[in-house]
């Protein structure tokens, strides 16, 4: 009565008294009524300071341990945290209400656990994450108690706490519940967000097993809301995935494609130096065709990446493939099927009231035209044809890169909007056959789609673009298709990887017009020194050095090795589907050096084409140049003859460097051919065997008379007895024209009032070379020196020597402890009147070469010998080295004099011969 009247302060006493009695008693019911009422007068009660908890833990002890009865302490449970939460006990509350949940009833401890995680929200200040599990609990009881929409409100409230937080497994399994609560309450749009939520969280630190199950059954249940949805929509409808991942700036797009379904292993590098060679090559071949001015140019790309300025449109033809690299990426820790992958595109005629011009580049920051976006639709087959990707299987975090092609075949604006494909989900199901239960594999599979927006590089042009983030605009994917143009496919495969210094090897290019109209303007230019040659329509293969030439002939002094040539077409136009057949003459350089040579080749279409003034395309070969022999020419002397003319004497050392290449050998020098205005060379009437061994030298003398009249002349001479070779050829002089000797010459020319300084001296040598598969072949070299005259007196150099001898012997030393190896001497007067000669053999001069530790070999028989040689005529001297040892040895051990007025003159051989003796 005085609880109900409000006197709390007498009830407490009253409950106070009796609980003792019950407890005396041992009437545990009413004792635990007696606390629960004892602390509620308590709690009510304003003049009694104490506080009512510890009757209240004491009351629900004994409703549930002595009286049994749970639902008595869920009662009390439920009185006394309202009490504990009207006071503000928020930690002790949430205590009692999770204390209270057991294994049997879900739907009540989900609501206890919703309402403990309602007290940690609370608190000051509030324990966020721990309200967020309490609410997943909550959830998890919910669902198991059949309440769907109590379990998906819980997950909501602490997918908002949880995401974002780095917490990737308890984002996953909130992901995953969320949806398929949804899924079966028949919201679908909060299933698909959830779903693409989970499935474009990417972390490296989630679990692999359950990451595994987890998303392979998110890619099921999200195929089947995708489904439902499509269900409600037009047949034709796609919906936008969240995997694969696309990288946009790294796609790649390729003017000059093929049709080609796939997947490749890397898009192409793009290097800046490559591309402004090839930008150079293209300006010289436009500069040609302009007739030496500069006309305006624009640079033509065929290449569109992330690398590249993307401002302009690319430019393509009807029925010309476009082929693009998307890099995909799957972001999941389990496979990821995609089949019927393809390109979408959108078209849009072109507006004839603005036409196509050449515009000067614009800024990265300006807006280009882009009205015709708003008139594109779907392009049907009709107007553009697709390459499809039938199926493609992602492993886990596997990173793939697509190639796919587009074929336009109207004109107009053409943008590939986005990448297309199903995802395919598998489920494994039984079935029943006659032999029993069998395993099988059930596909679905949902039509998705990815936008394809790359975008330029950043500004940072004005203060705005510093402070934001603008970006430029990036048009690789908005094609602009034009009516029919021709298009080149170049075969380069007859281009040297391999060639030895001076050497000249002939190449045929293939360049076969596949496109649809003729062309014309044909241009050649090339990085690297190389020389145009004949264009036929058929196959065929030009001669390097053709013979029979002219002893000598003049040359247009003005000429000069063209940077890009005109291809003289038969017909003046490369008609579709015709191959032009071209020469170029390699040229493997005067050093050795691994190279890059870039071949480009520059036409115009035969029609105007508005927007397109001319078309390039390029192919890149590596040229690896190896050591062969080296030219040096000797100070040449202007002397005075018997009929008081004058004439030029000298003589160019030839050194076989290649020592240590074993594919190099039987090189033969054949001929000599100055290039002069006032020279012209003269042969010495030398029989001796112009053979350069590995390792050796030979000093070959040359002797020249002063012209009749001044021009530019081009005089040869044989060294071997055979014919000539045909220094009229075009790609002889074009590759003496573009070589450092023809500028030292030109140099020496300009610095020196006398016209006797413009010289430059040709040699040709052919050398046999071993291939793989024991094949071999003649090469063919031309090398190139600049020669100086001088009319103040020098040393005399009367005469020109040379070794002839057999560079390879192998004997047995322990049954002939001695090697007798003959040589031959060769002496050859150049001076215009007799001279007396005294040969030497220096028997105790032997050094031998490396190895250093040898023995000295000796000279046996005749050692001294003198001889009378008439002017312009050679003799030789019979020599015999004894070896007793075996080594490599400089059989140059001997001294050679001239006897003139009472005196001698010295002369040496500029070489080191050697020749290397075997054991066996």
């Amino acid at each position: 009565i005085s609880f109900l009247l409000q006197h709390y302060t007498m009830a407490y006493s009253s409950y106070h008294q009796v609980k003792r009695d019950f407890q005396n008693d041992q009437a545990y019911n009413h004792y635990a009524a007696a606390l629960e009422m004892t602390s509620l007068s308590l709690f009510m009660g304003s003049g009694v300071r104490r506080e009512p908890h510890p009757y209240y833990d004491e009351c629900i002890n004994v409703y549930l341990n002595l009286c049994k009865a749970p639902l008595y302490a869920m009662r009390a449970t439920l009185v006394h945290c309202e009490c504990l939460i009207s006071r503000g006990y928020y930690l002790s509350a949430a205590s009692w209400f999770i204390k209270m949940t057991n294994d049997e009833a879900d739907l009540n401890s989900g609501l206890l656990l919703e309402q403990g995680a309602h007290c940690y929200v609370r608190m000051d200040p509030p324990s966020l994450r721990k309200y967020a599990f309490h609410l997943v609990l909550a959830g998890h009881r919910y669902s198991k108690a059949g309440q769907r929409k109590h379990a998906l409100r819980c997950y909501k409230n602490a997918w908002d706490i949880f995401k974002g937080k780095g917490w990737s497994l308890a984002e996953n399994h909130i992901g995953f519940t969320i949806g398929r609560l949804s899924y079966n309450v028949r919201d679908i749009d909060g299933a698909y967000d959830a779903y693409q939520s989970l499935l474009t969280h990417d972390d490296k630190s989630v679990h692999v097993m359950h990451s595994q199950i987890l998303f392979q059954k998110g890619i099921q249940d999200f195929v089947s809301v995708v489904q439902i949805y499509l269900q409600s929509q037009p047949p034709s409808t796609t919906v936008e995935l969240p995997i694969p991942i696309v990288d946009n700036n790294r796609i790649y797009l390729s003017l000059f494609g093929e049709k080609f379904s796939g997947v490749v292993k890397e898009t192409p590098d793009f290097d800046k130096a490559k591309r402004r060679g090839e930008v150079e090559l293209e300006e010289r071949s436009h500069t040609l065709m302009g007739g030496g001015r500069i006309p305006f140019f624009k640079p033509s790309q065929t290449v569109f990446s992330g690398d590249t300025l993307n401002t302009f449109r690319p430019i393509c033809a009807i029925n010309e493939t476009v082929t693009v690299l998307i890099p995909l990426k799957n972001p999941l820790q389990v496979p990821l099927t995609l089949s019927n992958i393809s390109l979408h595109c959108l078209h849009a005629p072109r507006d004839p009231n603005h036409p196509i011009k050449q515009i000067k580049t614009p800024s990265r920051g300006s807006s280009p035209d882009m009205s015709y976006k708003n008139k594109q639709k779907t392009a049907s087959k009709d107007q553009v044809e697709t390459s499809e990707l039938a199926r493609l299987v992602l492993g886990p975090e596997e990173d793939v890169i697509i190639s796919l092609s587009v074929t336009p075949l109207v004109e107009g604006n053409l943008t590939i909007a986005s990448l297309i494909y199903h995802l395919v989900s598998t489920k494994a199901v039984d079935k029943q056959g006659t032999e029993g239960s069998k395993e099988s594999v059930m596909e679905n599979m949902i039509p998705g789609k990815i936008n394809l927006c790359p975008r330029g590089p950043r500004l940072n042009n004005t203060k705005d673009q510093r402070v934001g983030q603008v970006y430029g605009v990036d048009n690789r994917l908005n094609l602009l298709v034009t009516s029919p143009l021709p298009r080149l496919k170049l075969e380069t495969t007859t281009l040297p990887n391999h060639l030895f210094c001076g050497e000249v090897k002939c190449a045929v290019i293939e360049a076969t017009n596949t496109g649809a109209t003729p062309l014309t303007n044909l241009c050649l230019a090339t990085s690297h020194p190389c020389s145009l040659g004949e264009v036929r329509l058929s196959p065929f293969q030009p001669v390097v050095h053709p013979r029979g030439g002219q002893y000598c002939h003049v040359i247009d002094a003005s000429h000069q090795a063209p940077q890009a040539a005109l291809v003289d077409l038969p017909d003046g136009q490369l008609h579709p589907g015709q191959t032009a057949y071209i020469a170029v003459w390699v040229y493997g350089g005067e050093q050795a050096e691994t190279y890059d040579m870039v071949t480009l080749l520059y036409f115009t279409p035969s029609s105007d084409i508005p927007g397109v003034t001319h078309r390039a395309v390029s192919t890149e070969t590596k040229v690896n140049v190896s050591v062969s022999v080296t030219v040096e020419s000797r100070v040449c002397n202007v002397t005075p003859t018997s009929h008081n003319k004058l004439q030029l004497l000298g003589s160019v050392v030839v050194n076989n460097v290649g020592y240590y290449s074993l594919s190099l050998q039987d090189l033969h020098v054949t001929q000599l051919s100055l290039v002069s205005d006032r020279w012209i060379l003269h042969s010495l009437e030398s029989n001796i065997p112009l053979v350069v061994y590995p390792g050796a030298s030979i000093n070959i003398p040359f002797r020249a008379e002063l012209a009749q009249k001044e021009s530019a002349y081009f005089s040869s001479v044989s060294l071997g007895g055979g014919p000539l070779v045909d220094t009229s050829a075009d790609h002889v002089l074009d590759l003496y024209k573009r070589s450092q000797a023809c500028c030292e010459a030109n140099k020496n020319s300009t610095d020196s009032p006398s016209p006797h300084y413009n010289m430059g001296m040709l040699v040709f040598w052919e050398g046999s070379v071993s291939e793989e598969g024991n094949k071999s072949r003649i090469l063919h070299a031309q090398h190139h020196t600049s020669l100086q005259a001088s009319l103040v007196p020098q040393p005399e150099q009367l005469l020109s020597l040379g070794l002839s001898y057999q560079e390879s012997w192998s004997a047995d030393f322990k049954t002939a402890p001695l090697l007798p190896v003959p040589v031959t001497l060769h002496i050859t007067n150049c001076f215009n009147t007799s001279l007396t000669v005294m040969v030497t053999a220096n028997t105790t001069a032997g050094r031998p070469a490396p190895p250093k530790d040898t023995l000295p070999f000796i000279w046996s028989g005749m050692v001294r010998h003198k001889l009378d040689i008439p002017d312009h005529v050679t003799k030789s001297v019979n020599l015999t080295a004894v070896f007793s040892t075996p080594g490599v040895y400089n059989i140059n051990q001997f001294t050679v004099s001239v006897m003139r007025d009472g005196g001698s003159v010295p002369q040496v051989i500029d070489s080191t011969s050697l020749l290397r003796v075997d054991a066996l």
